[in-house]
């Protein structure tokens, strides 16, 4: 019965994507992540002033949702492979 929920069928649905699939995910969030860092580098090397706050927050913004994505993705991606080993025993 409760392999029928739809919550356990999303879960299911989620964590049975292809390792490729994640790790494109991976590399988008490391890529918004570096791309916010650019951007933090950038900013601190500008003299003080409001644009240089501007930029520096909203750069960390960008490298905290490319940090969180990277991470939401490795964490999948070890999911998968400790249900892959699991099925193949």
């Amino acid at each position: 019965m409760w392999q029928n929920n739809r919550y356990w069928v999303a879960l299911k649905h989620h964590y049975s994507a292809s390792l490729d699939t994640v790790f494109k995910q991976f590399r988008l969030g490391a890529a918004i992540f570096f791309t916010g860092m650019v951007g933090v580098y950038s900013g601190y090397h500008m003299e003080s002033s409001w644009p240089q706050e501007i930029i520096l927050a909203i750069s960390l913004v960008v490298v905290a949702l490319g940090f969180l994505l990277a991470m939401l993705a490795h964490i999948r991606m070890v999911i998968i492979r400790i249900i892959n080993f699991i099925k193949d025993r």
